[in-house]
């Protein structure tokens, strides 16, 4: 079957779904009132050191400090914080992870620039190729080209950016070196007597390299590039007016972000619903990827596309608790704010003896397998904790713990599986990059101490405008009458009655019921 890529463009969300082999594998969804910093580069402000913690909090424009490690400073090595960074200085740092409950963004000074091929790290020398291309006689092959192609760029326009950067750490010492004896901030990556393996920058090759030509990555490389050089002289501008904390760089929107990462030669389709996201979708393409141009599709269907392929019932499916498996048994998820427990249950399957561990084993590959999946899907990160179903088969335990470990592979964000225990319990972490999707669809219950769970507005408004396009489509005119909750009802001001009626071609009249809960709504057309 085909792996399509599926992006759907409304007026206040936008989702983005990865299908393969006709399995919805990546969601994502971007909302402008959830606007993620996500990958942004800024030069902040130092406002407070915690020893204890050895970590900085980091003003960088945001309602809340960024929290910055001591382990994610450029030469920090085994120094404690306080003698790595002090209060007031100025720092360059790129948000690693969106806020999570109480907590701020987590930032690095670890620079890394994303590319369709590979990210460029500013400040660290080495070369890495990702494990998700698993032939070595490919990642030998790719690390080869970049170390090349690295080494001919530090020769060329990379000193361009290292002379920039010099230049801006002389800036920096005066404003962010140590007032008392004008030593220079020990965090900065240019200040040891001009080491040239400070200066060097490497790449991290992501999945999408896979059998890609030399030409094609250097050209990704030199696209990097340039934007480090725009970077850097954004960040010389700000430092030497003084305007800190600074915005230097911001990812793309998810259309162009989806493109960037999931274009490749896996790839047979993209599918695009809305007029607007199909001509960025194009303009990209034809910049970064012009074979693809071919494959790009306007969708343009009163059925919806995510209803088309069934996705709104996968992501009904990820939000609940439990998700059933082929041979009968179940997964059920229990989340807490230290870790996510995971238990395997066998759910109808029965069987004793010699004939119970077969079946355990065939329940329990299913299992890692569906876990794999919904771990992304769902955006679960932290400490995850896995009860399978218990084997005295020392081969079968094994095995189960190799079927994880062989599907987390697919899986963009890094992930540990440490092993099982005699109890049949496996530890894992994967790497917690934003909110889960379930924090990102639904808010605590009021009236319940936060035990239970209410879509939240966005979502409804979201949900409410696409069955408002289903309902006009393919007959404008006329107008629309649209019944919903209270809460709902308000967030509909001008500006979006204007948009929305401009795009179904209908006047709107929106009916504030009080007797709806906040997840019922209905859309009635009352005539011409």
């Amino acid at each position: 079957m085909a792996n399509e890529l599926l992006i759907d463009v409304g007026l206040t969300e936008t989702r983005v779904a990865l299908v393969e082999d006709g399995r919805l594998v990546h969601l994502d969804l971007e909302r402008p009132e959830r606007d993620s910093a996500l990958g942004a580069i800024f030069l902040g402000r130092v406002r407070r050191i915690e020893k204890g913690l050895q970590a900085a909090y980091v003003d960088i424009g945001l309602s809340r400090d960024g929290f910055l490690g001591r382990d994610d400073i450029v030469d920090a090595d085994d120094k404690p914080i306080e003698q790595c960074l002090h209060e007031g200085e100025t720092v360059l740092v790129q948000v690693t992870r969106d806020p999570v409950g109480e907590k701020g963004v987590k930032l690095s000074c670890f620079i890394a620039l994303p590319g369709r091929f590979l990210s460029l790290a500013p400040f660290d020398a080495a070369v890495r190729v990702t494990k998700r291309i698993s032939q070595d006689a490919e990642r030998m092959r790719l690390a080869a080209v970049m170390q090349s192609l690295m080494a001919l760029a530090d020769q060329t326009p990379l000193e361009v950016t290292a002379r920039l950067q010099r230049e801006v750490n002389v800036r920096l010492q005066h404003r962010a070196g140590d007032r008392r004896s004008g030593k220079p901030s020990s965090h900065d990556p240019e200040r040891r007597n001009g080491d040239e393996r400070r200066r060097r920058m490497g790449c991290i090759v992501n999945a999408n390299a896979d059998g890609v030509s030399k030409e094609e990555l250097l050209a990704d490389l030199q696209r990097l590039r340039s934007r480090w050089i725009g970077i850097e002289q954004q960040r010389a501008k700000a430092a030497d007016s003084g305007d800190v904390p600074a915005e230097l760089w911001r990812e793309m929107g998810p259309v162009g972000r989806a493109l960037r990462d999931f274009v490749g030669a896996k790839l047979d389709r993209i599918r695009v619903n809305a007029a607007a996201g199909f001509a960025e979708a194009r303009a990209w393409l034809f910049e970064h990827a012009p074979n693809y141009v071919s494959k790009l599709e306007r969708f343009d269907d009163p059925a919806g596309l995510f209803e088309l392929y069934e996705i709104e019932g996968d992501i009904s499916a990820a939000l609940g608790r439990h998700v059933e498996l082929p041979s009968g048994g179940m997964i059920v998820f229990g989340e807490t704010e230290a870790l996510t427990a995971i238990d395997v249950d066998s759910g109808r399957a029965s069987a004793r003896g010699h004939a119970f561990e077969e079946q355990a084993l065939k329940i329990n590959i299913e299992a890692a397998t569906a876990i794999a999946r919904q771990l992304r899907l769902r955006g679960i990160g932290g400490i995850v904790v896995i009860d399978f179903l218990h084997m005295e088969n020392a081969a079968y335990r094994a095995r189960t713990v190799n079927a994880l470990r062989e599907a987390l592979k697919r899986d963009p964000a890094p992930t540990k599986v440490l092993g099982m225990s005699a109890l049949g319990l496996v530890e894992m972490t994967r790497k917690r990059v934003g909110e889960p999707l379930a924090a990102r669809l639904f808010e605590d219950c009021p009236t319940c101490d936060g035990d239970g769970r209410l879509p939240s507005l966005p979502s409804v408004l979201a949900e409410l405008l696409r069955r408002t396009w289903r309902e006009a489509h393919g007959s404008p005119g006329g107008k629309l009458e649209i019944a919903c909750a209270p809460d709902v009802a308000a967030l509909f001001d001008a500006e979006l009655r204007a948009k929305l009626e401009r795009q179904i071609g209908a006047v709107v009249q929106v009916k504030p019921d009080a007797s709806r809960r906040r997840e019922s709504f209905s859309v009635d057309r009352l005539g011409r």
